[in-house]
């Protein structure tokens, strides 16, 4: 195979828009979540009547990490703010003027990130991370209000086409998200001979539950230390092979849920297994959202369980992808006739 014309498949080959519609409205509650949960303590992080006053903020974020919340900083703007993120998630969350949408919410939640660096950590980082990408993505292809629209104004139904770079880009970032934490994890004495979760059971500032009984089972511990460690190396090569995605996914899935009693790390979990939508086939993704459907409980089909066929659209950027897939072309037929 042509490295060149995988490197472009890869990256610019038409693929379904589904599984990225259905990770936007996914995403999209979380990051109302996330705004949810900022708003508990907002005078205190987020305002000049609390931790950081006058130019503290300023000082404290940087130049680079500029922020309109460190002028206006009463109580009353930073509400403001808040709710206009918010508008904005909910438009993004049902597909209403995506781009825009998506623009706004990504430029609410930088100007909260910034704001307050003291508590932000992994969960914050990778929000921050993935909203910029589901900026720039044509994430409102499918199971939008956008999408709705123009089916209407279309009189036919379609299976919505993208180009995925930007959604490859999030692919990428998880799997290095994981492969990042499993090398330095791997890299220590304790994960290496299975004690790294012994001192996290005693600490009950980021527990939720008290789990010191299990120091009395050290080979449960030493099970569940190497397990965790290469459940993270697993996702990050197994999650790009159909074979292998529903398994590891799954433990995945079962890595992140067995974290949530342990440590007290508010929507990272969410998010890390939410990405796994991104890897899905659109066959993958109907058979995971039928059961949420009553009639897979019932056992009865139903009109939603029927295959319409439709018109497949040119995705946007398409013909550009064909003109590069011609020269590739080309160039190797001059290759074949030398």
């Amino acid at each position: 195979m042509n490295p060149l014309r995988a490197w472009n498949r890869f990256w610019f080959a038409p693929v379904s828009a589904r599984p990225l519609g259905a990770y936007r409205i996914v995403f999209g509650l979380m990051v109302l979540a996330h705004l949810a949960l900022i708003s508990v303590d907002l005078d205190y992080w987020y305002t000049d009547v609390g931790l950081m006053r006058g130019d503290e903020a300023a000082v404290t974020a940087g130049p680079l990490r500029p922020t309109p919340l460190s002028y206006y900083q009463d109580p009353s703007s930073v509400r403001v703010a808040l709710g206009l993120t918010a508008v904005a998630a909910v438009a993004f969350t049902l597909g209403w003027r995506t781009r825009i949408a998506g623009a706004l919410t990504y430029l609410g939640m930088l100007s909260f990130y910034n704001r307050n660096l003291l508590t932000n950590c992994g969960p914050d980082q990778v929000m921050m991370i993935t909203s910029f990408y589901m900026m720039l993505a044509p994430c409102g292809a499918a199971y939008s209000l956008d999408a709705r629209r123009v089916a209407r104004a279309r009189g036919t139904l379609a299976e919505p086409l993208i180009l995925p770079w930007a959604q490859r880009f999030m692919q990428l970032q998880i799997c290095v998200i994981y492969f990042i934490t499993a090398y330095l994890k791997s890299s220590g004495r304790m994960w290496a001979n299975g004690t790294a979760l012994h001192p996290i059971l005693f600490n009950h500032e980021v527990g939720q539950l008290n789990f010191e009984w299990l120091a009395a089972y050290p080979l449960v511990i030493n099970v569940m230390a190497h397990a965790a460690l290469l459940t993270e190396f697993a996702l990050v090569f197994l999650l790009w092979f159909r074979p292998t995605r529903r398994w590891i996914a799954l433990l995945g899935v079962a890595l992140h849920v067995g974290i949530w009693p342990i440590v007290n790390v508010p929507l990272f979990g969410e998010q890390m297994t939410a990405l796994y939508l991104l890897f899905l086939a659109p066959d993958e993704l109907s058979a995971l959202l039928s059961i949420f459907r009553p009639s897979f409980w019932l056992g009865r089909r139903t009109a939603a369980d029927l295959v319409i066929p439709g018109r497949v659209d040119q995705p946007h950027g398409l013909r550009g992808w064909t003109q590069l897939e011609l020269a590739f072309d080309k160039d190797a037929g001059r290759a074949r006739s030398a």
